[in-house]
C-alpha cells in the first residue's frame, strides 16, 4: 500500500463524480490501490467536492488509513493512497449533519465484509433523505439482494431522521462474506404478491393512514392487490414519512418508495410512490434502476475470485429497467480496479442486461430461485 497513483478516473464521467468516488473508495480500500481523480462535477452549479463527499471519504479512509490530498468541500481534485488493511471491528461515525447514513453504510460494508471478521457499525445523521437510499429502502430491499451474492447486513433504526441536519441513529452487523452460487436475475417471473410500508417519523399516526389507504388505493386502481404496514418510528429534530410499495415476485424482491416532509400533502407522496411502481411493473426487467445500480459492486466482488465457490464460475446476469448514468460508472469504476468483464447491454434510459464475469468466464449462470 501506500503506492504512487495506478488508477486516474474522470469526475465528470457519467453523472458528474458523486458515483465514480462511492465506488472507487470501497474498491480502493479492498484493494490497497491508490487512485486519482479529478474534474469532479465538472460543469455542475456547485463543482467539487460536496460535504457529503468529504464525509464519505474520511470515512473510508478511516479503515484503511488512507493518506489524503484535496479532501475537502469544493476541491475538484482528490488523491486517496491506502496504507492499511482493513480490519473488522467495530466503528461509530458522526456525519455531522453531512451526507445519508445509509448511502455511507452501502460504501463502508464492502471492504468491511471482506475484512475477515464481523463488523458492527453505529451511523448517526440522516436515515430518510429524498434523492437518496433510506434506512428502509436498504432494509427491505437491498439487503435482502446483496445477500444472495454473499453479503450478509443486519439493519437496526434507532432514531430516524428525515433531513440532512437531523440526528438520526442506525446500526449495521456486517458479516464475513461467503461464496454463493452465480446468481441468474434476468427474468423476475410473476407478482406474487405487494406490501405498503408507511413509516412516519415525528408526525401524527394519522399520516400514516392516510399515507397507507391512499397508497392501497391507488394500487388497486393500477389492478394491484396489498396489505398495508403502518409503522412509527423515533424521529429526533428532523420529523417527516415515507411510503414503499414492496413487491415480491416469484424470483426477486423489489421496491418503489417516496419521502415527505411535514406539511407535504400524504396523498402527493403516495402518487409518487404508486407511480414509480407501476412504471416498473409495465416493465419486463428483473431489477428496477437503482437496485440494478448498487448490484454492480458486490457483483464484480464476487466476479474477481474474492467471493467464489471453487469449480463454479461466478458470473452474475440480470436485466435492469433503465440503463443510467450511474450504472455506467459503477461498471467502468469496477473494471478500473478488479480483472472483471462487466458488460453493459442496451442504451441509457432504456431497459437493458448486465453482465458481471471473470475474464473469459462464458458458462451459463445458474439459476438461483429465492
Amino acid at each position: 500500500m501506500g503506492q504512487p497513483l495506478p488508477i486516474v478516473i474522470d469526475g465528470s464521467l457519467g453523472e458528474g463524480g458523486g458515483q465514480a468516488l462511492r465506488t472507487a473508495l470501497p474498491l480502493s480500500a479492498i484493494t490497497g490501490r491508490a487512485f486519482g481523480i479529478h474534474r469532479i462535477r465538472a460543469g455542475a452549479p456547485e463543482p467539487g467536492l460536496l460535504p457529503r463527499d468529504v464525509s464519505l471519504v474520511r470515512a473510508v479512509a478511516g479503515l484503511c488509513g488512507a493518506d489524503l490530498t484535496g479532501a475537502e468541500p469544493g476541491s475538484t481534485r482528490l488523491e486517496f493512497r491506502p496504507r492499511e488493511k482493513v480490519e473488522a471491528g467495530e466503528r461509530t461515525i458522526d456525519l455531522a449533519g453531512a451526507g445519508s447514513a445509509p448511502l455511507l453504510l452501502q460504501t463502508l460494508s464492502w471492504p468491511l465484509a471482506l475484512a475477515g471478521g464481523p463488523s458492527r457499525l453505529t451511523l448517526r445523521g440522516a436515515t430518510h433523505l429524498r434523492g437518496a437510499p433510506t434506512f428502509h429502502d436498504l432494509a427491505l430491499v437491498w439487503a435482502p439482494a446483496v445477500a444472495r451474492l454473499g453479503f450478509g447486513v443486519e439493519l437496526g433504526l434507532q432514531e430516524a431522521a428525515f433531513a440532512a441536519d437531523g440526528a438520526g441513529s442506525m446500526t449495521a452487523d456486517i458479516r464475513p462474506a461467503h461464496p454463493m452460487p452465480p446468481l441468474d436475475l434476468r427474468h423476475r417471473g410473476m407478482l406474487r404478491d405487494a406490501e405498503v410500508v408507511a413509516v412516519v417519523g415525528g408526525m401524527g399516526f394519522d399520516v400514516a393512514e392516510r399515507l397507507a389507504a391512499s397508497t392501497l388505493r391507488r394500487l388497486r386502481d393500477a389492478g394491484v392487490a396489498a396489505e398495508a404496514t403502518r409503522l412509527p418510528v423515533p424521529s429526533r429534530g428532523a420529523a417527516g414519512c415515507q411510503v414503499m410499495v414492496v413487491a415480491q415476485f416469484d424470483r426477486t424482491r423489489g421496491g418503489s418508495g417516496a419521502v415527505g416532509a411535514p406539511g407535504d400533502p400524504p396523498d402527493k407522496v403516495a402518487e409518487t410512490a404508486v407511480r414509480a411502481f407501476d412504471g416498473f411493473l409495465r416493465g419486463g426487467a428483473a431489477l428496477d434502476r437503482f437496485l440494478g445500480e448498487q448490484l454492480v459492486l458486490p457483483a464484480a466482488l464476487a466476479a474477481s475470485g474474492r467471493v467464489a465457490l471453487p469449480g463454479l464460475v461466478p458470473a452474475t446476469r440480470y436485466t435492469v429497467a433503465s440503463v443510467t448514468g450511474h450504472l455506467l460508472t459503477a461498471a467502468e469504476v469496477a473494471r478500473r480496479f478488479l480483472d472483471v468483464e462487466v458488460s453493459v447491454l442496451g442504451g441509457e434510459g432504456t431497459e437493458g442486461e448486465v453482465r458481471i464475469q471473470p475474464p473469459g468466464g462464458g458458462a451459463e449462470v445458474v439459476a438461483l430461485r429465492g
